[in-house]
Order: structure tokens, then sequence, then C-alpha cells
């Protein structure tokens, strides 16, 4: 149900203010269920975060959902996402204040694909270390052998060096956390000359937790690096392996400068880590893998294919592997932009490598506009975009200023002609609502909405029920045929597709 006239970037925050640090994950069972979540602004907050789901692989997405604050005076960032493997879906983000300073880590959950959430738990205090507000760029992932979940995270952006990462894990779903941990150790330390050391984390499909993160202990190696901490126990202990030194680094203090590290499902032991360094005078993004799980790690081979030395730099780096091993890399790219240096135009370009190949493919554009810069990309709040890779289908967000403020915006390619499949305007919240009643219902449902045109139900696998065309503004659904339980109905009206949750009892 391509359309070549939405066949490029689709806006999916559509926000005013500000919308900023996508994260996204793929139902390991459904790679048509998609989640995105980012940071906008609510009436009344400073900072939300917002959830938009889609069953159709990005064609139609459902009204945004915002993730709940636990005080009327905090404020949320840093959203992040993952599926276990039994569809269970969750996000964990910051909620804080600041003087007095209240609030932390929380998790939430959500049985229905991301339609609705539920409060699960608190995973960190931000007091749990004293004054180092150990609740900053939480990131969250799953053990695919146990569903047991690991929260990394690093002390607050102004919190001034000694610094050190820190990790918690939960057995039971989330309903409880361990105590939380430093992840560094002795002769394996980050040091004190690292501001805000984020761990990159990711879980091998053995159930090993891996982790990258920055260090510069002279006594332990004089140059700086990365250190690969894993553990096979939650965290209980950790194993240490240094890793990628280098006497060249990141200097400007504007680059989004965090690594990715992720793990190839088809071979446990076969991780990858796409980062930044300026070996060759700018900004560049780099990528090492190791065969070992961490032992070893392969000399770092430039990705992005633009002239060496022309001052253009190159962040916001993010990857991902498929089911079958494929793996692709995306970053912030500024090769077409007219100068040089942070605050020049820019676009998301990528790499993929397929898993029997020893080589990347040329660089591809993932988005379709040359960008100009805003000096809100300057501040806090737009350090990532996400990516991931389902079905032989890149699906990618991030935000940018095309259109004079930050919004998120979304693409999907196929790897085998790395062409832009076609995908349709995204829901926001300015398109008119739609009204479902009784909901929950029996079996028979009556969707009210502003010049509804036609009607698609699909079960949350993202198999079609049933089609019905329309006209006018009530139009009756009957789901007597189909077994109790949640149902997505599309309407297509004359503003849009708006998508809407069916319970059937």
């Amino acid at each position: 149900m391509a359309d070549a006239a939405f066949a490029q970037n689709a806006n999916i925050s559509n926000g005013s203010v500000f919308d900023g640090e996508p994260c996204m994950a793929i139902d390991p069972v459904n790679p048509h269920h998609v989640v995105v979540a980012w940071m906008g602004y609510q009436p009344g907050f400073l900072l939300s975060i917002k959830t938009i789901v889609s069953f159709n692989g990005g064609r139609t997405w459902s009204s945004p959902v915002l993730l709940p604050h636990f005080s009327p005076s905090f404020h949320s960032a840093d959203p992040s996402l993952a599926f276990d493997n039994k569809g269970n879906l969750y996000a964990c983000y910051i909620d804080y204040q600041e003087a007095p300073d209240n609030g932390g880590i929380y998790l939430v959950k959500s049985a229905d694909g991301g339609l609705t959430w539920n409060f699960t738990s608190k995973i960190l205090d931000a007091g749990a270390d004293g004054s180092k507000k150990p609740i900053d760029r939480p990131w969250l992932c799953i053990n695919p052998v146990n569903n047991h979940l690991y929260v990394t995270s690093k002390p607050a952006p102004w919190v001034a060096p000694p610094n050190r990462p820190y990790f918690t894990a939960s057995s039971d779903q989330g309903l409880t956390w361990g105590a939380w941990r430093y992840i560094d150790g002795p002769g394996y330390l980050v040091g004190g000359y690292i501001k805000a050391p984020m761990a990159a984390p990711t879980v091998s499909s053995d159930g090993v937790f891996h982790c990258l993160y920055p260090s510069w202990v002279v006594s332990q190696n004089i140059l700086p690096g990365f250190i690969h901490a894993e553990s096979a126990d939650d965290g209980a202990g950790f194993t240490y392996h240094g890793a990628l030194y280098s006497n060249t680094g990141i200097t400007d203090t504007l680059a989004k400068a965090g690594g990715h590290l992720a793990a190839d499902p088809v071979n446990p032991h076969h991780l990858a880590f796409v980062f930044l360094n300026s070996t060759f005078g700018d900004l560049d993004v780099f990528f090492s893998e190791s065969p070992d799980g961490g032992v070893s790690w392969s000399s770092p081979l430039r990705l992005n294919s633009d002239p060496r030395r022309n001052g253009k730099m190159q962040d916001l780096v993010w990857s991902s592997f498929d089911a079958t091993g494929n793996f692709v890399a995306a970053w912030r790219d500024r090769r077409n932009s007219p100068g040089t240096g942070y605050a020049e135009a820019s676009e998301i370009w990528g790499t993929m490598r397929w898993k029997d190949s020893t080589g990347f493919s040329a660089n591809f554009r993932i988005s379709d506009t040359l960008s100009a810069y805003h000096d809100v990309l300057s501040q806090n709040g737009n350090d990532f975009m996400a990516l991931e890779v389902a079905g032989d289908t890149v699906h990618a967000a991030w935000g940018d200023t095309r259109n004079g403020f930050l919004n998120i915006w979304y693409s999907v390619k196929n790897l085998h002609d790395l062409n832009t499949n076609g995908i349709r305007n995204i829901v926001h919240e300015l398109l008119p609502a739609v009204e479902v009643f009784p909901n929950p219902g029996g079996s028979r449902f009556r969707l009210k909405g502003s010049r509804v045109m036609a009607v698609e139900v699909y079960d949350l696998r993202g198999n079609l029920i049933m089609e019905k065309n329309s006209a006018g503004i009530i139009t009756e659904i009957d789901l007597s045929a189909s077994p109790p339980g949640v149902y997505i109905a599309v309407l297509r009206t004359i503003f849009g597709e708006l998508q809407t949750r069916l319970v059937r009892e």
C-alpha cells in the first residue's frame, strides 16, 4: 500500500517547540511492529516522553501517548525502549527535578505493544550515589535468554569528574532491582579526566551482558581508549578487556559523541562498535569488531567515504544487526555542507555490510534533505538518533531542523536496493481525534472521526482482519468473527491516517 507521494521522510513528532533524542524498538516476533519514543514539550511540564506505535512497518502510526510524570514538578528525558521475547515492551527514562533534587530513573511496561503504559518500578534514585546524580542517559537492554532487564547510566552532565558508569539489573520483569554498582573496576577504571563516562551496552544471544566505556588512566594505558566489560551473572561480577586505545580523540565539545555497541544475534561472540575519532584531522565514524566476545578488537575502519581531512565533522552514530547478521551503521553527516565544523547543514547517511561479506557498501543517504543548522542542536536533548534493522528493512529516526525547529523524522529503506520505501504521513497531535464507543466493548464498535473515508482493522501481529469503506462521521465495526483481544483500527480521513485501539472482550 505504498504511495509514491509519501516516499520520502515523514515527520513523526510535528511539535512546535522541541522534539529530540528518539529511541526505537521493533518487536522481535513481528518486524512490522515499530515503536518510537522521544522527548517533547507538554503544557505544564518542561519536558515529557512521548511514544507512538506502528503495526504495519511505519505506514501508519498511533496517536502520541505521554509517559507518566511521577510528580507535577518533574520533567522527563532520555527514553530507552526494549522488547522482551514474550512481546512485553518496556521503557525507562529520567523523571526528575532540580533544586531540590528529587526523582530518578523509572520503568514503565506495556502489554499491548506500546498503546498503553503502566508504572512498574523506580530503577535508581537521584540520590543513590550522593552528589553524583547517577541517573543521566539510562540505557535499557534485555537478556534474550531469561528476560532479565539491565540498565546502565552515568552522573548528571553538570557533575565534575571523577565520574563512573553505573549498572543495575532486575530478574522479575522490572518489579524490583538489585543494588546498583559501578561498572569499572580496579585496573580498568574510567579515571579522573572523563566528565561523562557513558557505557554503551548490549546483550549477546547467549545472555551475556557487554558494554564499552571510555577510560584514561596513565597507569593503565598511556593513551585514552575504551574498556570492554562483560558479565554472565546479572552484574554480580565483571570481566574486563582493554580496547581501541588512540592518541587522537574528540576535542569539539558540541559533537554528539556517544558510541554504539551491537551484538550479532547469529554469533554471540561477535560484537560491533561504532564510534567517533579524529585520526584524520576531523571527526569521522569508525567501526571495530570483536570475534571473541570482546577479548580482541579489529583495527578501526573509517566508514564515512567523503575525502579525508576535509574538515567535515560527522557525529550522532548508531548501528544495528538484523536477525540474520546483516549490519547497518548510520550517522549525521556534513559532507554536503558549505563550511566546516559542527554548526553546518547536515544529513543522515549510512552504510551496510551483508552477513557473508567482508566489506561495507557505498555510503547512502537515509534522510532526503540537507537540513540547515539551528542553534537548538548545540543544546542538550538531541544527542542520539535511532536505527533498527528488521526483515531486510532499515528503520531510522532522528532529529533535524529542516523546518526551523527540532522535530523527529522517520524513514525506511530496503537493504537490497537502498531506495526509501513508500511511507505515509505520520499521525500527530494536530490531527483530529477519533472517538470509540463502547471501548472496551463486546464485538461491535462505533468509530467517530472527521470525514472518515475507509477503515482497516489489524490484530497486534499486523494481520489485516477487515477493511470497510466509509462515508460520514460514524463508522460501525463488527468483530464478532474474531476472538477477544486488542485490535488496531486505521482510519483514513481527508486529514490523514489515524490509529486507535479497540478492546474486544
